[in-house]
């Protein structure tokens, strides 16, 4: 190797190293001269959230139900006796109001007049009978006793009374029959109320014997509603050890756009578990102050009972509930949580008792907004 080519060639394995280090001397200029970012700290969360404020004390919720309006009393409308409609009373036709003893239907009385006129006749011709029999019999017991006739003479008198009293009293039943069937020819009201169903007109001829029903009469002074408790329903009632017969019911009928409102206590329970439900059927007899009303059997109706009273109890919409126990009170604006034991149900609020160590105060704000991302200790701020 050339003494003259030794530099040249130093020099071009020194270049690379050159390169490498003046670039590595930019770099630690760079990061000693960058600017140092400063961390920035994100604000806490604030949820907006929904509160009830609960206090304990005796709650009683009410049972809302629906129900069925039927008849207290209702009558099939049936002539007893068989013969030709005559006559039509005013009011019989559908939905007309009846007082009891009014014309329904008047059957054709002419058979009927003379049966009756028959019987008395037959009845008056026996008593007359009777009498001369009985003062033969008074003839024959002072014969006897003079020994002018024999003692079969006087039991044979005896005999013949006897025979024409029994007489007498079969006239007595055809004339109390005949003015009975009389009577039914005229069929009128059993009481007051509205007609239904009418089957009737003039000509008609009917078989008697209540076969032929002409309509109904329905007492709308003397409704009910039924309606059905379940099982668990039932057994709440039963376990306040109050009778079920007597609570009061709140009705609402609505009708045409309006709501009406009717009282109504609890008269009767079933005597069967309602295959279709599961529970008993109840009836409750509505206050009518015994005149007719305008309810109507078949209308479905609203209904409202006490349900059974929870004592030292508190109520929350069913939204406060977290899990199966546990709700959220607001602690110096942050939630804190408290165990409680659910006891009843009042429509969309539950009712409960505390049930941790960590009691709810009278006064406390319970969370009633769900907040799945939150949980204890997170700040809350009330809308």
């Amino acid at each position: 190797m050339n003494v003259a080519e030794s530099p040249g060639k130093i020099r071009s394995a020194l270049l690379p190293l050159l390169i490498v280090g003046a670039t590595a001397a930019i770099i630690f200029i760079l990061m000693a001269t960058r600017p140092e970012l400063e961390a920035v700290k994100a604000p806490e969360r604030v949820w907006n959230v929904d509160v009830v404020e609960v206090r304990r004390g005796t709650i009683q919720p009410k049972l809302n139900l629906f129900g069925e309006v039927v008849a207290g009393r209702r009558s099939e409308l049936r002539p007893a006796v068989a013969g030709v409609m005559v006559e039509i009373g005013e009011n019989f036709h559908d939905g007309g109001i009846v007082r009891k003893g009014e014309l329904l239907v008047q059957i054709d009385p002419f058979d009927y007049e003379t049966d009756l006129a028959e019987q008395r006749s037959m009845l008056k011709e026996s008593q007359v009978k009777l009498e001369m029999l009985r003062r033969d019999l008074a003839r024959a017991k002072e014969l006897f006793a003079a020994k002018n006739v024999s003692e079969q003479f006087l039991d044979g008198a005896e005999l013949d009374v006897l025979q024409q009293e029994a007489i007498v009293e079969q006239r007595e039943i055809g004339v109390r029959r005949a003015a009975r069937d009389l009577a039914d020819a005229r069929l009128v009201a059993p009481f007051d109320g509205v007609v239904n169903a009418v089957n009737a007109a003039l000509g008609k001829q009917f078989s008697g014997f209540g076969a032929d029903m002409v309509g109904e009469l329905i007492d709308t002074s003397r409704v009910e509603v039924r309606f059905s408790l379940s099982n668990d329903q039932y057994g709440r009632l039963l376990e306040t050890g109050k009778a079920i017969i007597g609570l009061p019911v709140a009705v609402t009928w609505n009708v045409g756009g309006r709501a009406l409102s009717f009282a109504a206590v609890v008269g009767r329970v079933g005597a069967e578990i309602a295959s279709t439900t599961g529970g008993v059927d109840v009836y409750a007899g509505i206050d009518t102050d015994g005149k007719q009303s305008m309810l109507r059997p078949g209308a479905f109706v609203a209904v409202e009972l006490p349900d059974q009273a929870y004592t030292d109890a508190m109520q929350a919409p069913d939204t406060a509930l977290y899990g199966e126990d546990t709700v959220f009170v607001i602690k110096d604006e942050r939630l804190a949580p408290r165990s409680i034991a659910v006891i009843g149900y009042a429509g969309n609020d539950i009712i409960f008792r505390n049930a941790g160590d960590e009691p709810i105060l009278d006064g406390d704000l319970i969370v009633t907004t769900q907040i799945r991302e939150g949980g204890p200790g997170a700040r809350v701020a009330v809308r």
